[in-house]
């Protein structure tokens, strides 16, 4: 009941904000549903009215985030923050510096620095509640498309309860900052649905109305590749799975079921070889290890999903494959300035299984409705919804993940004070950590790892990442900051901020300027003692 709490009051406070980004974020999907209904039954009152409970209970559980968050989280948010400062202030230099770093992040960019102008609220807190909200509405899509491919209702329903709450992914995206990826993962199951459903029309004769849909199906393909470049990997990867599955259902049963077993065979493989390759072993955890319970409920689903549409079955399971494959493919010297990339990174891939899975958990509910009574349908799915609901209340984390959280209140006062204290001219040194995501289990970059990597977008002071092992009482680092003319060293209250026992060992090399229970900034004076000396 707190979480509910919580999360009304953060929506009272942001209502303008909230009901702005649900209208942009409901459009797209009144645009396309009107176009099923001559396919499907209309939907009753009481239907609408679940959906809509659905969509406001989800709301609110997902706000209650917003009020326990000081910062977004993780180091993604800080250049996130930096991005939508530079278009807000229209600097076309800076911009354009961005894109060549954050080259498939753009568009949620661009549609925070709108939100944040039109409101007039503060760029990390519309990233927060933007966020929120688009984990919230995020599984009204998939009711569409499995309304659709099984005309039934219960299995929309389920296939949307499944979606929210069966993971503790995508949620968890937003611990990891990772907004642009997130809102990729909303719009492609409503690019996914538009293809489905002009696949099924392909007989319709050529007219306006099929002109306007192909125009909507390609500007949704540019929306979403505007968002994060990589979304396109998957809508091909969806797209070749189909082609194949089309094929496979032409081929006699003996050997539909030999493709079926070796498939199956394959993605076991997989699950096997990643759980045992290092970086990548996280890669099944939100879907095997804290999500066990509701997995192993799909895999069962997934029987009377095969039996009722086998080609929807076999397309989502060799979705599935073709996605942890494609962690695998190198793509070197196509992205300028990347090396040792591969076609997707882990936590991409681990934010977006939970697509086909939830597509699978929605087939099989209408396969098992089939197969049982019509008297027990409704007991199928408060059954089904209990089990995803137990998992939902024992896994997951509804307020700020402590894994993820990098900015405490002392760091805020102590970005503050900087300000004000230290020239526009500072070099700052802040803490820093490998990031490994790709299968190659390289240092793919160093990436902030406290507080001190929201200077530069917060204050625009100049910052250098240093590693957070960096042994600052050896010669050779006094010697190295003093060559990078670094004049001062940000120490974090949360993540992992540098050693401050190996800075009061050299007293006379760092002076305290800002000492603070879990923040500390000091002055590098040991190059001025050290100049004298020639």
């Amino acid at each position: 009941m707190s979480i509910l709490l919580d999360g009304a009051s953060v929506f009272i406070s942001n209502w303008q904000l909230i009901t702005g980004i649900l209208a942009l974020t409901i459009v797209p999907i009144l645009l396309i549903v009107p176009r099923f209904k001559s396919d499907l039954k209309p939907a009753s009152t009481s239907t609408g009215i679940l959906l809509a409970l659905i969509i406001i209970s989800s709301l609110l559980l997902r706000l209650a985030f917003v009020s326990k968050a000081l910062f977004p989280s993780y180091f993604d948010s800080a250049q996130h923050y930096a991005m939508i400062k530079n278009i807000m202030a229209g600097d076309a230099s800076l911009i354009l510096g961005g894109l060549q770093t954050s080259y498939y992040h753009m568009g949620f960019h661009f549609l925070t620095a709108f939100l944040a102008s039109v409101f007039q609220t503060e760029i990390k807190a519309t990233m927060l509640i933007l966020g929120q909200v688009i984990l919230a509405v995020m599984p009204l899509t998939f009711f569409f498309i499995i309304r659709y491919a099984t005309q039934s209702t219960w299995a929309g329903m389920f296939a949307v309860i499944l979606s929210a709450l069966g993971w503790y992914m995508p949620s968890h995206a937003v611990d990891w900052g990772k907004y642009p990826a997130l809102m990729s993962l909303s719009l492609i199951p409503l690019v996914l649905s538009l293809a489905y459903w002009l696949g099924k029309k392909n007989d319709m004769e050529l007219s306006w109305k099929r002109i306007l849909l192909y125009t909507l199906f390609g500007a949704s393909i540019l929306v979403t590749a505007f968002v994060h470049s990589r979304s396109l990997i998957v809508i091909v990867i969806a797209l070749i799975a189909w082609i194949v599955s089309d094929w496979w259902m032409k081929l006699h049963l003996a050997n539909k079921r030999l493709i079926l077993f070796v498939l199956l065979g394959v993605i076991l493989s997989e699950i096997i070889v990643v759980q045992r390759h290092g970086v990548m072993s996280l890669l099944f955890d939100p879907y095997l290890n804290k999500g066990i319970l509701t997995t192993s409920l799909v895999v069962l689903l997934s029987v009377f999903a095969y039996k009722e549409y086998p080609q929807l079955t076999f397309s989502s399971l060799l979705t599935i494959c073709l996605l942890v494959v494609s962690l695998f493919i190198p793509v070197n010297g196509f992205v300028p300035g990347r090396t040792n990339l591969t076609l997707m990174d882990r936590p991409y891939v681990e934010m977006i299984l939970f697509i086909p899975l939830s597509f699978l958990g929605g087939l099989g509910f209408a396969g098992l409705e089939k197969w049982i009574k019509n008297s027990y349908q409704r007991y199928a799915l408060l059954i089904g919804i209990g089990l995803v609901l137990m998992y939902a209340i024992i896994n997951h984390q509804f307020y700020p993940s402590d894994c993820c959280v990098i900015v405490g209140n002392d760091d805020v006062a102590a970005i503050v004070w900087m300000e004000d204290q230290l020239p526009v001219e500072a070099r700052i040194g802040i803490a820093s950590t490998e990031l490994r995501v790709i299968a190659a289990d390289v240092v793919e970059a160093y990436v902030g790892a406290d507080a001190g990597i929201w200077v530069t977008p917060l204050i625009g002071r100049h910052t250098i990442t240093l590693p957070h092992t960096t042994e600052f009482d050896q010669q050779e680092m006094l010697d190295l900051l003093c060559a990078e003319k670094i004049g001062y060293l940000f120490v974090g209250e949360l993540g992992q901020p540098f050693d401050v026992t190996r800075l009061e060992f050299r007293p006379t090399w760092y002076r305290p300027l800002l000492l603070m229970p879990g923040t500390r900034v000091y002055e590098v004076v040991g190059c001025e003692k050290l100049s004298l000396l020639f």
